[in-house]
């Protein structure tokens, strides 16, 4: 197993010292206050062009711009999704996702990210003893791919919740915002997954041409891709139940304005009729209670009408088995 060590502090720089003299592979997590462009070069002896790719940060760049290959180094960005602090923003959502830029050598893998988070503490890789150095670095990776399928649950979680609510009339309607921002973080979750599953074959092929890293017959990296196609299907997968709640929220509304049509169009019948002047209805329907059976009788037999098909619910007979499922 590697050794971990977290920040650029001078007793950090003094262990990254002795362990890359005694030629032991370790595994450095720092954040930008911890450690800046001087001191990675120093400490780490990272080069400048690799020192650019590593410090470009920011989703609106491509995966080109942070991405380099000199032969001794690899660096690449990906996505880790941690779990926020933010109670009354994020809610109903506890992961949120962080950039992460990951530096691979034959003496060291350097994990840096704009946050002050501790990712060996919130990713614990399994990494056991007797692995080659290649493994680390996958085992690190596949640890982060991990947590994208974490906040994939999490929104699995909400449109379950959403499709009870959408199948009970009785309850408080879907809104469209809610809709709308589950759907807004259901494509974020797929464009940057969609992304790194094209990424993970060209850290394969790079990784293998890193002088002194030591690595084995297995394709880690082949499984990275595959998990990342996964998470694309499932990503995909949820879209079509979001879409489905969606066309569920509009049938809603069109039942409900079919209800209301149905009940006002008797009544818009019987004042019109009532509101022509023919000679014999003006003077047989007169008085008090002509008033108060026509006039508002009719008014509250169809408030009353309206009441009892709220009261209903649901159009459709509820299914029997449904209370046994699952």
């Amino acid at each position: 197993m590697a050794e971990i060590l977290e920040g650029l502090d001078d007793a950090q720089r003094d262990r990254i010292a002795a362990l890359r003299a005694r030629g032991r592979f370790f595994w450095v997590d720092a954040s930008l206050a911890e450690a800046s462009a001087g001191d990675l070069g120093d400490a780490l002896d990272v080069p400048k062009d690799a020192l650019q790719a590593l410090l470009r940060f920011g989703e609106d760049l491509s995966s080109a711009r942070r991405f380099h290959a000199d032969g001794k180094h690899v660096v690449f960005a990906v996505s880790c999704h941690l779990e926020s602090t933010r109670l009354a923003a994020e809610r109903p959502y506890r992961l949120r996702p962080v950039e992460v830029h990951v530096l691979v050598s034959g003496d060291y893998v350097l994990t840096l990210h704009q946050e002050q988070v501790s990712l060996p503490q919130r990713l614990t890789p399994n990494t056991p003893e007797g692995r080659s150095e290649r493994y680390v670095v996958y085992a690190i990776l596949d640890a982060m791919v991990g947590t994208a399928f974490d906040a994939l649950d999490e929104v699995e979680a909400v449109l379950d919740d959403l499709a009870v609510i959408s199948g009970d009339l009785r309850a408080g309607r879907v809104r469209m915002a809610t809709l709308q921002a589950v759907s807004s973080r259901l494509a974020r979750l797929r464009r940057r997954s969609s992304a790194e599953r094209g990424l993970f074959d060209r850290i394969g092929v790079e990784l293998e041409r890193v002088e002194g890293l030591a690595g084995d017959d297995e394709r880690y990296f082949d499984h990275l891709g595959g998990q990342a196609n996964r998470l694309v299907d499932e990503a995909d997968a949820a879209g079509n139940a979001l879409a489905t709640l969606i066309d569920l929220r509009l049938n809603e509304t069109s039942y409900w304005l079919t209800v209301v049509a149905t009940i006002f169009l008797p009544l818009t019948f019987v004042t019109g009729f009532f509101g022509m002047n023919f000679g014999w209805m003006v003077d047989q329907i007169d008085g008090r209670l002509a008033f108060w059976l026509l006039g508002v009788g009719t008014l509250v037999a169809g408030v009353a009408l309206v009441v009892r098909l709220v009261a209903r619910g649901s159009p459709v007979e509820p299914d029997p088995g449904a209370s046994d499922a699952g």
